[in-house]
C-alpha cells in the first residue's frame, strides 16, 4: 500500500504531510496575543488535540493524496497531524498536551519523556535537542521506512517468480 501517490503529486503530498505535521505549533502566536500557556487555546492546547487533527485532516484530504480512498487520505493526514502532539507528549517540559480539548482541558504526558523540550526561539541548546530528535524520532522513522521498502521489494520479487 502506498501512502503517497507516484508522479509529480508525490512532492506536493509530501509537502502537505509535512505542513499538517507542523501546523499544530501555530498556537505559539498565542503568546504574543496574551493567551496563557495553560489556556485551552494556549501552547499545546486545542491545536494539539485529536479533534483539531481530525478537522485539519478532513479539510486537507480534499486537496491531496488523490490516489488514495477518502478514508485512507483522512487517516494518513490525521496520523501526520496527531503525530505532532504525540511527540510533544514525549518531551520533558511544558504543561503536557491537551489531546482531548475541548472535551477536557486536562494535559497529558507520555509515560516516558526522553525528548528535551525545544525552546521557543533559538538558543545554545538547539544542537543537543536536534541530536536527541535524530536519535529518538528520525532514526526510528528511517528504519521503519527502510524495512517497509525492503519488504515491498521482497514481495515484488516473490510475485515476479510466480
Amino acid at each position: 500500500m502506498r501512502f503517497v501517490p507516484a508522479g509529480a503529486s508525490r512532492m506536493r503530498s509530501a509537502l502537505v504531510l509535512a505542513a499538517v505535521a507542523v501546523i499544530p505549533d501555530v498556537d505559539v502566536i498565542g503568546f504574543s496575543l496574551g493567551i496563557p500557556y495553560a489556556h485551552p487555546l494556549g501552547h499545546r492546547g486545542f491545536t494539539h488535540s485529536l479533534l483539531f487533527a481530525a478537522l485539519l485532516a478532513a479539510a486537507a484530504a480534499r486537496f491531496t493524496l488523490e490516489s488514495l480512498s477518502t478514508w485512507r487520505r483522512f487517516l494518513v493526514l490525521f496520523a501526520a497531524t496527531a503525530s505532532h502532539g504525540i511527540l510533544d507528549a514525549f518531551t520533558d517540559g511544558g504543561l503536557g498536551v491537551g489531546f482531548l480539548i475541548p472535551f477536557s482541558n486536562e494535559r497529558y504526558f507520555a509515560p516516558v519523556r526522553p525528548l528535551p523540550v525545544s525552546p521557543i526561539g533559538i538558543d545554545g541548546s538547539v544542537p543537543a535537542i536536534i541530536g536527541t530528535e535524530i536519535l529518538y524520532v528520525w532514526l526510528p522513522i528511517f528504519a521503519l521506512l527502510g524495512a517497509s521498502a525492503i519488504s515491498r521489494r521482497a514481495r515484488g520479487r516473490s510475485r515476479a517468480r510466480h
